[in-house]
């Protein structure tokens, strides 16, 4: 069930990070054939597409970390078994603690932005910080659901 949840989860990230992004891409080309060819510079399409970079990076971080697309440096015979799952658990570890520190003082962070305000778009900055805190949620389940089948199958093998 935590992997349905999760794959549905994970679609969804996908469909809104695919609008965002071809929102970003149409908002930057209005803003430069509004700037080199109208001569009419728009101030609020710079703010438009940095707010939703901002969600691309920190959601998107969130979806890298359920799929496995995130750098790693392979440094240790994971290979043997026993390193394999030395290296998962403290890769678990780190992971919550990352998604603790997104999560909890992201929303702290958002919280004391939200009195001020993206003048050109006319809303609260919280909404450019809610992505850390969300980015931070959503690892956390992600992380569950892999120390889940961690648990379930410690050294590799048939994953559900």
């Amino acid at each position: 069930m935590l992997n349905r949840l999760c794959d549905g989860i994970a679609a969804v990230i996908r469909l809104v990070a695919w609008l965002a992004f071809a929102g970003m891409i149409a908002t930057v080309g209005l803003q430069v054939i509004a700037r080199n060819l109208l001569n009419a510079p728009m101030i609020w399409t710079g703010d438009l597409a940095l707010l939703l970079f901002t969600w691309l990076i920190f959601v998107g971080a969130a979806l890298g970390l359920r799929t496995g697309s995130h750098y790693i440096v392979d440094m240790l015979p994971t290979h043997r078994p026993a390193v394999g799952l030395a290296v998962e658990v403290i890769s678990l570890i780190a992971g919550f603690c990352v998604a603790w520190l997104l999560g909890v003082h992201g929303w702290t962070l958002a919280n004391m932005r939200a009195s001020g305000e993206v003048q050109s778009l006319g809303i609260s900055r919280f909404w450019m910080y809610l992505p850390l805190p969300v980015s931070g949620w959503l690892m956390a389940i992600f992380l569950i659901e892999q120390t889940v089948t961690l648990l379930r199958h410690p050294f590799g093998g048939a994953k559900a």
